[in-house]
Protein backbone atom coordinates (compact mmCIF):
# COMPACT_ATOMS: atom_id res chain seq x y z
CA UNK A 1 0.00 0.00 0.00
CA UNK A 2 1.11 3.56 -0.60
CA UNK A 3 0.94 5.84 2.38
CA UNK A 4 -2.04 7.93 3.45
CA UNK A 5 -2.47 11.41 2.00
CA UNK A 6 -1.85 14.29 4.35
CA UNK A 7 -2.30 18.03 4.22
CA UNK A 8 0.40 19.77 6.24
CA UNK A 9 -0.57 22.87 8.20
CA UNK A 10 0.84 26.10 6.83
CA UNK A 11 2.51 27.16 10.09
CA UNK A 12 3.80 25.11 12.97
CA UNK A 13 2.76 26.22 16.45
CA UNK A 14 5.68 24.76 18.36
CA UNK A 15 8.62 22.80 17.08
CA UNK A 16 9.84 20.08 19.43
CA UNK A 17 13.36 20.10 17.95
CA UNK A 18 15.45 22.02 15.45
CA UNK A 19 14.41 21.39 11.85
CA UNK A 20 16.28 18.50 10.25
CA UNK A 21 16.92 19.65 6.70
CA UNK A 22 19.38 19.13 3.84
CA UNK A 23 22.44 21.36 3.75
CA UNK A 24 21.75 22.17 0.09
CA UNK A 25 18.20 22.69 -1.15
CA UNK A 26 17.19 20.18 -3.84
CA UNK A 27 17.12 21.43 -7.41
CA UNK A 28 13.79 22.95 -8.47
CA UNK A 29 10.98 20.65 -9.60
CA UNK A 30 7.57 21.55 -10.97
CA UNK A 31 4.75 21.10 -8.48
CA UNK A 32 0.98 21.00 -8.48
CA UNK A 33 -1.15 23.60 -6.77
CA UNK A 34 -2.86 20.83 -4.81
CA UNK A 35 -1.20 17.42 -5.11
CA UNK A 36 -3.69 15.88 -2.67
CA UNK A 37 -6.72 16.27 -4.92
CA UNK A 38 -5.09 16.26 -8.37
CA UNK A 39 -3.25 12.96 -8.45
CA UNK A 40 -5.22 9.72 -8.76
CA UNK A 41 -4.46 7.03 -6.18
CA UNK A 42 -1.02 5.51 -6.61
CA UNK A 43 -0.98 1.77 -7.40
CA UNK A 44 -0.39 -0.74 -4.64
CA UNK A 45 2.90 -2.62 -4.77
CA UNK A 46 2.60 -6.08 -6.34
CA UNK A 47 1.98 -8.76 -3.75
CA UNK A 48 4.90 -10.43 -2.00
CA UNK A 49 6.95 -12.45 -2.51
CA UNK A 50 8.62 -10.31 -5.17
CA UNK A 51 9.79 -12.14 -8.28
CA UNK A 52 13.51 -11.36 -8.34
CA UNK A 53 13.91 -11.79 -12.09
CA UNK A 54 11.00 -9.50 -12.95
CA UNK A 55 12.12 -6.90 -10.40
CA UNK A 56 15.63 -6.91 -11.90
CA UNK A 57 14.27 -6.34 -15.41
CA UNK A 58 12.10 -3.44 -14.19
CA UNK A 59 15.04 -1.92 -12.28
CA UNK A 60 17.33 -2.19 -15.32
CA UNK A 61 14.70 -0.47 -17.48
CA UNK A 62 14.23 2.30 -14.93
CA UNK A 63 17.99 2.90 -14.79
CA UNK A 64 18.41 2.51 -18.57
CA UNK A 65 21.10 -0.15 -18.17
CA UNK A 66 21.62 -3.66 -19.52
CA UNK A 67 20.03 -6.48 -17.48
CA UNK A 68 23.48 -8.05 -17.02
CA UNK A 69 25.14 -4.82 -15.80
CA UNK A 70 26.58 -4.16 -12.34
CA UNK A 71 23.79 -1.67 -11.72
CA UNK A 72 21.10 -4.24 -12.57
CA UNK A 73 22.79 -6.67 -10.16
CA UNK A 74 21.86 -4.30 -7.28
CA UNK A 75 18.19 -5.30 -7.58
CA UNK A 76 18.32 -8.14 -4.99
CA UNK A 77 19.92 -5.78 -2.48
CA UNK A 78 16.96 -3.40 -2.90
CA UNK A 79 14.40 -6.11 -2.22
CA UNK A 80 16.41 -7.50 0.72
CA UNK A 81 16.62 -4.09 2.39
CA UNK A 82 12.90 -3.53 1.82
CA UNK A 83 11.99 -6.88 3.38
CA UNK A 84 14.10 -6.18 6.48
CA UNK A 85 12.59 -2.70 6.99
CA UNK A 86 9.07 -3.80 5.95
CA UNK A 87 9.27 -1.13 3.27
CA UNK A 88 8.17 -0.94 -0.36
CA UNK A 89 10.98 -2.05 -2.71
CA UNK A 90 9.43 -0.14 -5.63
CA UNK A 91 9.64 3.12 -3.68
CA UNK A 92 13.25 2.38 -2.70
CA UNK A 93 14.12 1.75 -6.34
CA UNK A 94 12.41 4.99 -7.36
CA UNK A 95 14.30 6.98 -4.71
CA UNK A 96 17.59 5.51 -5.94
CA UNK A 97 16.72 6.48 -9.49
CA UNK A 98 15.70 10.02 -8.53
CA UNK A 99 18.47 10.81 -6.04
CA UNK A 100 21.53 9.15 -7.61
CA UNK A 101 20.46 7.97 -11.08
CA UNK A 102 21.07 4.41 -9.80
CA UNK A 103 24.73 5.15 -9.03
CA UNK A 104 26.01 3.27 -5.96
CA UNK A 105 29.17 5.46 -5.97
CA UNK A 106 27.20 8.72 -6.05
CA UNK A 107 28.58 11.76 -4.22
CA UNK A 108 26.80 15.10 -4.56
CA UNK A 109 28.79 18.05 -5.88
CA UNK A 110 28.66 19.71 -2.47
CA UNK A 111 29.89 16.49 -0.85
CA UNK A 112 26.92 16.07 1.48
CA UNK A 113 24.90 13.21 -0.08
CA UNK A 114 26.18 9.72 -0.67
CA UNK A 115 25.39 6.41 -2.26
CA UNK A 116 22.49 4.84 -4.07
CA UNK A 117 19.75 6.65 -2.14
CA UNK A 118 21.60 9.95 -1.88
CA UNK A 119 21.49 9.94 1.91
CA UNK A 120 22.76 13.06 3.68
CA UNK A 121 24.28 12.08 7.04
CA UNK A 122 24.29 15.68 8.28
CA UNK A 123 20.49 15.80 8.21
CA UNK A 124 20.32 13.15 10.94
CA UNK A 125 23.25 13.88 13.23
CA UNK A 126 23.20 15.73 16.52
CA UNK A 127 19.70 17.24 16.47
CA UNK A 128 18.85 17.72 20.14
CA UNK A 129 15.39 16.47 21.10
CA UNK A 130 14.76 14.64 17.81
CA UNK A 131 13.48 11.05 17.99
CA UNK A 132 15.99 8.24 18.20
CA UNK A 133 17.08 7.09 14.77
CA UNK A 134 16.17 3.58 13.60
CA UNK A 135 19.74 3.12 12.32
CA UNK A 136 23.21 2.93 13.80
CA UNK A 137 24.82 6.38 13.60
CA UNK A 138 28.09 4.64 12.79
CA UNK A 139 26.55 3.83 9.40
CA UNK A 140 25.97 7.53 8.66
CA UNK A 141 29.40 8.13 7.17
CA UNK A 142 30.52 8.53 3.59
CA UNK A 143 32.50 5.28 3.64
CA UNK A 144 29.61 3.22 4.99
CA UNK A 145 26.98 4.81 2.76
CA UNK A 146 29.00 4.06 -0.36
CA UNK A 147 28.43 0.38 0.39
CA UNK A 148 25.15 -0.33 -1.47
CA UNK A 149 23.90 -2.88 1.06
CA UNK A 150 24.47 -0.47 3.96
CA UNK A 151 23.02 2.47 2.04
CA UNK A 152 19.84 0.58 1.18
CA UNK A 153 19.41 -0.82 4.71
CA UNK A 154 19.85 2.65 6.24
CA UNK A 155 17.64 4.30 3.61
CA UNK A 156 14.82 1.77 3.96
CA UNK A 157 14.78 2.22 7.74
CA UNK A 158 14.80 6.04 7.42
CA UNK A 159 12.02 5.95 4.83
CA UNK A 160 9.82 3.93 7.18
CA UNK A 161 10.67 6.35 9.99
CA UNK A 162 9.32 9.20 7.86
CA UNK A 163 6.29 7.17 6.74
CA UNK A 164 5.37 6.36 10.33
CA UNK A 165 5.86 9.83 11.76
CA UNK A 166 5.16 12.27 8.92
CA UNK A 167 1.64 13.23 10.03
CA UNK A 168 2.89 14.21 13.49
CA UNK A 169 5.91 15.98 12.00
CA UNK A 170 3.65 17.97 9.65
CA UNK A 171 1.49 18.99 12.59
CA UNK A 172 4.55 20.22 14.50
CA UNK A 173 6.58 21.79 11.68
CA UNK A 174 4.11 22.81 8.98
CA UNK A 175 5.29 22.81 5.38
CA UNK A 176 3.75 22.45 1.95
CA UNK A 177 1.11 20.02 0.78
CA UNK A 178 2.48 16.58 -0.02
CA UNK A 179 1.35 12.99 -0.08
CA UNK A 180 3.80 10.64 1.62
CA UNK A 181 6.92 10.23 3.74
CA UNK A 182 8.95 10.33 0.53
CA UNK A 183 8.74 14.13 0.63
CA UNK A 184 10.35 14.13 4.08
CA UNK A 185 13.09 11.74 2.93
CA UNK A 186 14.09 14.51 0.50
CA UNK A 187 13.35 17.64 2.56
CA UNK A 188 13.56 16.59 6.22
CA UNK A 189 11.03 17.91 8.73
CA UNK A 190 9.71 20.83 6.63
CA UNK A 191 8.54 19.90 3.13
CA UNK A 192 9.03 22.91 0.85
CA UNK A 193 7.83 21.42 -2.43
CA UNK A 194 5.82 18.40 -3.54
CA UNK A 195 7.40 18.29 -6.99
CA UNK A 196 10.30 16.01 -6.04
CA UNK A 197 8.00 13.49 -4.38
CA UNK A 198 5.78 13.52 -7.48
CA UNK A 199 8.75 12.59 -9.67
CA UNK A 200 9.78 9.79 -7.29
CA UNK A 201 6.26 8.36 -7.36
CA UNK A 202 6.21 8.55 -11.17
CA UNK A 203 9.44 6.50 -11.15
CA UNK A 204 7.73 4.07 -8.76
CA UNK A 205 4.84 3.71 -11.24
CA UNK A 206 7.36 3.05 -14.00
CA UNK A 207 8.93 0.31 -11.86
CA UNK A 208 5.56 -1.33 -11.18
CA UNK A 209 4.52 -1.18 -14.84
CA UNK A 210 7.84 -2.72 -15.85
CA UNK A 211 7.53 -5.43 -13.21
CA UNK A 212 4.01 -6.33 -14.33
CA UNK A 213 4.99 -6.19 -18.00
CA UNK A 214 2.26 -3.66 -18.74
CA UNK A 215 2.64 -1.63 -21.91
CA UNK A 216 0.55 1.31 -23.02
CA UNK A 217 -1.89 0.36 -25.76
CA UNK A 218 -2.36 3.17 -28.30
CA UNK A 219 -5.71 4.87 -27.81
CA UNK A 220 -7.76 6.67 -30.46
CA UNK A 221 -7.22 10.44 -30.67
CA UNK A 222 -10.00 11.66 -32.97
CA UNK A 223 -8.57 15.17 -33.07
CA UNK A 224 -5.61 13.98 -35.16
CA UNK A 225 -7.19 10.83 -36.55
CA UNK A 226 -4.50 8.58 -35.04
CA UNK A 227 -4.00 6.06 -32.26
CA UNK A 228 -1.54 7.58 -29.79
CA UNK A 229 0.38 7.01 -26.57
CA UNK A 230 1.87 9.50 -24.14
CA UNK A 231 5.45 10.47 -25.07
CA UNK A 232 6.45 9.74 -21.44
CA UNK A 233 5.71 6.58 -19.45
CA UNK A 234 3.50 6.08 -16.38
CA UNK A 235 0.56 8.38 -16.99
CA UNK A 236 -0.83 10.71 -15.90
CA UNK A 237 2.04 13.14 -16.35
CA UNK A 238 2.18 16.81 -15.40
CA UNK A 239 2.07 19.37 -18.21
CA UNK A 240 3.52 22.58 -16.82
CA UNK A 241 3.13 25.04 -19.68
CA UNK A 242 1.03 25.16 -22.83
CA UNK A 243 0.81 26.96 -26.18
CA UNK A 244 0.62 30.74 -26.01
CA UNK A 245 2.45 31.17 -22.70
CA UNK A 246 5.04 33.97 -22.53
CA UNK A 247 8.67 33.18 -23.25
CA UNK A 248 11.74 35.44 -23.08
CA UNK A 249 9.81 38.12 -21.19
CA UNK A 250 6.99 38.19 -23.73
CA UNK A 251 9.28 38.35 -26.79
CA UNK A 252 7.88 35.08 -28.11
CA UNK A 253 5.07 32.63 -27.48
CA UNK A 254 5.37 29.03 -26.37
CA UNK A 255 4.46 26.70 -29.24
CA UNK A 256 3.99 23.36 -27.45
CA UNK A 257 3.36 21.51 -24.21
CA UNK A 258 6.04 21.16 -21.52
CA UNK A 259 5.80 17.83 -19.68
CA UNK A 260 7.74 17.54 -16.40
CA UNK A 261 10.17 14.64 -16.11
CA UNK A 262 13.57 13.40 -15.01
CA UNK A 263 16.77 13.62 -17.06
CA UNK A 264 17.39 10.28 -18.77
CA UNK A 265 13.76 9.16 -18.98
CA UNK A 266 12.81 7.39 -22.21
CA UNK A 267 10.92 9.53 -24.73
CA UNK A 268 8.51 7.65 -26.99
CA UNK A 269 6.97 8.21 -30.40
CA UNK A 270 3.38 9.42 -30.05
CA UNK A 271 2.20 7.27 -32.97
CA UNK A 272 3.42 5.28 -35.96
CA UNK A 273 5.33 7.40 -38.44
CA UNK A 274 8.54 8.42 -40.20
CA UNK A 275 11.36 10.45 -38.65
CA UNK A 276 11.67 13.64 -40.69
CA UNK A 277 14.12 15.55 -38.45
CA UNK A 278 16.85 14.44 -36.05
CA UNK A 279 19.29 17.16 -35.05
CA UNK A 280 19.65 20.38 -33.09
CA UNK A 281 18.45 23.94 -32.88
CA UNK A 282 21.70 25.90 -33.11
CA UNK A 283 22.37 29.19 -31.26
CA UNK A 284 21.71 31.12 -34.49
CA UNK A 285 18.21 29.54 -34.56
CA UNK A 286 19.18 27.60 -37.65
CA UNK A 287 18.38 23.90 -37.70
CA UNK A 288 21.13 21.34 -38.11
CA UNK A 289 19.55 18.10 -39.30
CA UNK A 290 20.64 14.60 -40.19
CA UNK A 291 23.04 14.20 -37.26
CA UNK A 292 23.38 10.43 -36.67
CA UNK A 293 22.49 9.19 -33.18
CA UNK A 294 26.02 7.99 -32.46
CA UNK A 295 27.28 11.58 -32.86
CA UNK A 296 24.50 13.57 -31.18
CA UNK A 297 25.84 13.26 -27.61
CA UNK A 298 28.83 15.43 -28.52
CA UNK A 299 26.40 18.36 -28.86
CA UNK A 300 24.69 17.82 -25.50
CA UNK A 301 26.80 20.27 -23.50
CA UNK A 302 27.13 22.90 -26.22
CA UNK A 303 25.24 26.15 -26.33
CA UNK A 304 22.07 25.74 -28.40
CA UNK A 305 18.92 27.49 -29.45
CA UNK A 306 15.72 27.03 -27.48
CA UNK A 307 14.82 23.64 -29.00
CA UNK A 308 18.08 21.94 -28.09
CA UNK A 309 18.45 18.39 -29.42
CA UNK A 310 15.19 17.24 -30.97
CA UNK A 311 13.33 14.82 -33.22
CA UNK A 312 10.24 15.30 -35.41
CA UNK A 313 8.04 12.49 -36.75
CA UNK A 314 5.49 12.67 -39.57
CA UNK A 315 2.52 10.47 -38.76
CA UNK A 316 0.28 11.07 -41.77
CA UNK A 317 0.34 13.11 -44.95
CA UNK A 318 -3.23 12.66 -46.19
CA UNK A 319 -5.83 14.00 -45.76
CA UNK A 320 -3.88 16.19 -43.33
CA UNK A 321 -0.21 16.21 -42.45
CA UNK A 322 0.34 15.44 -38.74
CA UNK A 323 3.79 15.95 -37.21
CA UNK A 324 4.96 15.56 -33.61
CA UNK A 325 8.23 17.04 -32.27
CA UNK A 326 10.21 16.17 -29.12
CA UNK A 327 12.62 18.83 -27.84
CA UNK A 328 15.26 19.35 -25.11
CA UNK A 329 16.47 15.76 -25.50
CA UNK A 330 19.74 14.46 -24.08
CA UNK A 331 20.11 12.18 -27.08
CA UNK A 332 18.14 10.17 -29.61
CA UNK A 333 18.49 6.71 -31.15
CA UNK A 334 16.82 7.19 -34.55
CA UNK A 335 17.91 8.44 -37.96
CA UNK A 336 15.98 10.53 -40.41
CA UNK A 337 13.70 8.41 -42.63
CA UNK A 338 13.48 5.67 -39.98
CA UNK A 339 10.04 4.11 -39.52
CA UNK A 340 8.87 4.12 -35.89
CA UNK A 341 5.86 2.69 -34.08
CA UNK A 342 3.64 4.13 -31.35
CA UNK A 343 5.39 3.84 -28.00
CA UNK A 344 8.83 3.14 -29.49
CA UNK A 345 11.65 4.79 -27.53
CA UNK A 346 13.26 7.42 -29.75
CA UNK A 347 15.48 9.25 -27.25
CA UNK A 348 15.93 10.36 -23.68
CA UNK A 349 14.73 13.44 -21.85
CA UNK A 350 17.26 16.15 -21.08
CA UNK A 351 17.70 19.91 -20.67
CA UNK A 352 19.39 20.88 -23.94
CA UNK A 353 18.33 24.37 -25.00
CA UNK A 354 16.77 25.05 -21.59
CA UNK A 355 17.92 28.16 -19.72
CA UNK A 356 16.33 27.98 -16.26
CA UNK A 357 13.44 25.49 -16.15
CA UNK A 358 13.60 22.11 -14.40
CA UNK A 359 13.92 19.09 -16.74
CA UNK A 360 10.97 18.64 -19.11
CA UNK A 361 10.00 17.46 -22.56
CA UNK A 362 8.80 20.15 -24.95
CA UNK A 363 6.21 18.35 -27.09
CA UNK A 364 4.50 19.72 -30.19
CA UNK A 365 1.71 18.45 -32.45
CA UNK A 366 1.38 20.21 -35.80
CA UNK A 367 -1.43 19.76 -38.32
CA UNK A 368 -0.37 21.13 -41.68
CA UNK A 369 1.55 24.29 -40.87
CA UNK A 370 -0.46 24.96 -37.71
CA UNK A 371 0.65 24.32 -34.14
CA UNK A 372 -2.10 22.74 -32.06
CA UNK A 373 -2.58 22.26 -28.34
CA UNK A 374 -1.18 18.77 -27.64
CA UNK A 375 -3.64 18.38 -24.76
CA UNK A 376 -6.34 17.85 -27.39
CA UNK A 377 -4.36 14.88 -28.69
CA UNK A 378 -3.10 13.39 -25.41
CA UNK A 379 -6.32 13.82 -23.42
CA UNK A 380 -6.42 12.50 -19.86
CA UNK A 381 -2.88 11.15 -19.98
CA UNK A 382 -1.86 14.69 -18.95
CA UNK A 383 -2.58 16.80 -15.89
CA UNK A 384 -3.12 20.22 -17.51
CA UNK A 385 -0.87 23.23 -16.85
CA UNK A 386 -3.60 25.14 -14.97
CA UNK A 387 -3.17 22.63 -12.11
CA UNK A 388 0.49 23.63 -11.57
CA UNK A 389 2.23 26.37 -9.66
CA UNK A 390 4.38 27.00 -12.75
CA UNK A 391 1.30 27.99 -14.74
CA UNK A 392 0.19 30.30 -11.93
CA UNK A 393 3.60 32.02 -11.94
CA UNK A 394 3.47 32.34 -15.74
CA UNK A 395 0.02 33.95 -15.62
CA UNK A 396 1.14 36.43 -12.97
CA UNK A 397 4.24 37.36 -14.97
CA UNK A 398 2.20 37.75 -18.17
CA UNK A 399 -0.33 40.00 -16.45
CA UNK A 400 2.44 42.09 -14.92
CA UNK A 401 4.05 42.50 -18.34
CA UNK A 402 0.75 43.63 -19.86
CA UNK A 403 0.20 46.14 -17.04
CA UNK A 404 3.67 47.59 -17.59
CA UNK A 405 3.02 47.86 -21.32
CA UNK A 406 -0.27 49.67 -20.74
CA UNK A 407 1.39 52.17 -18.39
CA UNK A 408 4.23 52.96 -20.79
Amino acid sequence: MLFALVAAPAVANARPWENREPAVEPKPAHQLRNPLTTWPAEPDAPLAPIDDAKFKVAWAHLCNVAPDSATAALAPKITAAAVTAKSDPFTLAALAYFNSRCDAAYKSKKGSMYGLLGIEPGMYRNVEGAPELPVDKADLTMKRLLDPAVNLAVGAALLEMWNTSHKEIDAAFGGGLHRTGVAHFIWGDVVRSSGHEDLVLIARRRMILGYLGNKDAPRPAPYVGLSVVSPLEAVPRVATSGPGDDRSGGARRHAGLDIAGTVGEPVRAMADGTVIFAGINSPSKMRMSGIPPEKIRRYRNRRMGVGGIYVCIEHSSEPKKVVSCYMHLNSYNVNERDQVTAGQVIGELGRTGVKISPPHLHFEVRIGERHTNPLRTLGDTMIPPKATMTHQYNVRAQRARIRRALRS
